[in-house]
């Protein structure tokens, strides 16, 4: 791999990274209009989203698209791109922090809020964390995230033949379906991390590797404290078919079909794949939990909804500082494994 760049190339570096988002998108702005995605109680405390969903807007004022910095590690005359999707929660911790890494490594990244583009005002509340149907949650996700994808193959300040999409639990769920959509010539692979497989469900096939990543520990929102979400499967009524995600499990297995089978878990998926030769590789790492850069580990439990249905499940998340540093350091590799 080549570190050296020429200084024209170290000169388009800084302009970009020092260039405000709304002039380099000015022409690209796309508002939600006004009846745009409407929350609806289908049980105490617990809801679902209804109605048409917000396009990716690159001039909302959620979206960081972060360039590396003039002192960054350089990969290349334009810097590779990770997009990410992020968890049930909207941007977080785990989020900012690998936007953090990345930008140090030579990485740029992508990272916007998929539900305040739907218009919800949520910060500083559990809604979204504890309160909307996954298959909600990652519907507006996948929708932003398939738009940020088509936005950033256009943007001249990147290599768009190294775009990779990461996304954490909901996130991962949809950087999985992802997988089902883009094409190989922009994107080398995808990383998704604590997967959930209710929701819009997993795709049949995939056009490129991916990347499934679990903590050993990882039990978020599980029945049992051994309720790992990699080995997870529930009810086919948790599913619900989206059109705009690739066809997969949910056209057999949701709320109107077959909804008193079981979600394959995640592992069941991943070797499925496999077998038929398709690119998908397991990332375990011991002592981690969900959200393996949130920050030290913490072993909770979380209720969801209120009052007598509501559900009481584990929610462990976090890893060690070692482990936090190994998840990061593997993708870099992954990354860096791409350039001759």
């Amino acid at each position: 791999m080549n570190n050296k760049l020429p200084i024209k190339g170290l000169f388009l570096l800084a302009l970009f990274s020092l260039m405000p988002l709304d002039v380099m998108a000015r022409n690209d702005c796309n508002p939600a209009p006004k009846d745009v995605a409407t929350l609806v109680e289908i049980r105490s405390g617990f809801h679902k989203v209804t109605g048409p969903l917000a396009q990716f807007d690159p001039c909302h004022a959620s979206v960081n698209f972060s360039m590396p910095g003039f002192f960054a590690s350089k990969l290349g005359v334009k810097p590779p791109l990770m997009i990410i999707a992020h968890g049930g929660g909207g941007p977080g911790a785990a989020e900012r922090e690998m936007v953090h890494r990345m930008n140090k490594e030579g990485v740029a990244t992508l990272l916007y809020d998929a539900y305040a583009m739907n218009g919800f005002q949520y910060k500083g509340t559990m809604l979204f964390v504890l309160g909307v149907t996954n298959e909600s949650r990652q519907r507006m996700i996948f929708k932003a995230t398939y738009g940020a994808y088509t936005w950033a193959k256009k943007r001249p300040e990147i290599d768009a033949t190294r775009i990779y999409i990461n996304g954490l639990s909901n996130g991962g769920s949809v950087a999985v379906n992802m997988a089902g959509v883009v094409e190989a010539e922009h994107v080398p692979a995808v990383i998704a991390e604590g997967a959930s497989p209710t929701g819009i469900g997993f795709p049949d096939k995939i056009n490129v590797p991916i990347k499934l990543v679990y903590g050993k520990l990882d039990n978020y929102g599980g029945k049992a404290e051994d309720d790992w979400m990699y080995t997870r499967s529930d009810p086919c009524s948790f599913n619900v078919e989206f059109k705009l995600a690739p066809v997969g499990v949910s056209a057999q297995c949701s709320a109107s079909n077959n909804p008193q089978e079981m979600v394959q878990s995640p592992m069941a998926w991943a070797s499925d794949l496999k077998s038929q030769g398709l690119p998908v590789d397991v990332w375990f790492y011991e002592n981690a939990a969900h959200g393996i850069l949130i920050g030290s580990m913490k072993k909770e439990t979380r209720t969801y909804g209120t009052g007598k249905t509501a559900n009481l499940r584990y929610g462990w998340t976090g890893s060690p500082h070692d482990v936090a540093d190994k998840y990061a350091s593997d993708i870099v590799k992954l990354i860096q494994s791409s350039y001759p």
